[in-house]
Order: C-alpha cells, then structure tokens, then sequence
C-alpha cells in the first residue's frame, strides 16, 4: 500500500473512529437521563409512600386507600419499564464503547503504518543522498 493510500486510509479511519466517539457520548447522555428518570421515579413513589403511611395514621377512607394502592401500582409498572429503558440504555452504552475501542484501535494502526511509511521514505532518502555524495566525492577522487 503506497503512502497516499495509506494516508486516506487512516483519514478515513480517524472519521470513523470520531463517529464511533460521537455515537458513544450520545448514548452516554442517553444513558444518564434514563437514570435520571428512573431515580425521580423512585423518589416519588418514596415521598408517595410517606404520605400514604403518613395518611394512614391519622385514618384514610377505604376508597382513597384503594386510590392509593391503584396509583403506586402504576407507579411500580412506570418503575419496572424505566428500570428496563436503564438497562437497554447500559446495553447500548457498552455497545456503543466496544465500537468506538476497535475504531480507535484502527486508527491508531493506521497511523502507524503512516509514520513506518514517512520513517522508510526519509530512510531512502537519505540513503539517496548518501550514495549521491559518496559518488560525488568518488568522482572527485578519480578526477583528481
């Protein structure tokens, strides 16, 4: 593979690997708001659950109770789906981590191909040079 192949190759690599950085932080801010919801869940039905026990010390009609036990109920339903979204969200966030490791991996072989190949082009180069100067100074020699 030749130097400028080389060099798009590890340009687009680095595009990819900066797309993979992007889609991680999304999921990382996706991740942390699901969690945010779900810790608001929880300390609402916490405070719910206050107020019920509260309630009921001073006496609460059958009916409200029931009210109550309905409500937490769905609350518990809202705290088990958001408790899955949380865990989807982990899922992807690992995914998402995984991926964007082997983009960087990727890039970072590619740019060292680039530099092995900048290093063997200067090496030639200045093996060119040499061998210019010592047949220069060879040609010095004979003409001498």
């Amino acid at each position: 593979m030749d130097g400028g192949k080389i060099g798009k190759a590890a340009t687009y690599a680095k595009t990819v690997e900066q797309k993979s950085a992007r889609e991680l932080q999304l999921n990382q801010q996706g991740h942390l708001q699901k969690q945010q919801q779900l810790d608001q869940l929880l300390q609402f039905k916490q405070e719910y659950e206050d107020r019920l026990g509260s309630m009921g010390q001073h006496g609460i009609a059958a009916r409200q109770l029931q009210d109550y036990r309905l409500f937490l109920s769905k609350l518990n339903q809202a705290i088990s789906q958001q408790l899955q979204d949380v865990q989807k969200a982990e899922e992807n966030l690992e995914e998402a981590r995984e991926q964007w490791k082997e983009e960087a991996k990727r890039t970072s072989a590619f740019d060292h191909l680039v530099e092995q190949h900048r290093r063997l082009q200067i090496e030639a180069q200045n093996k060119a040079e040499q061998k210019t100067a010592d047949e220069e100074t060879l040609a010095r020699q004979l003409h001498s």
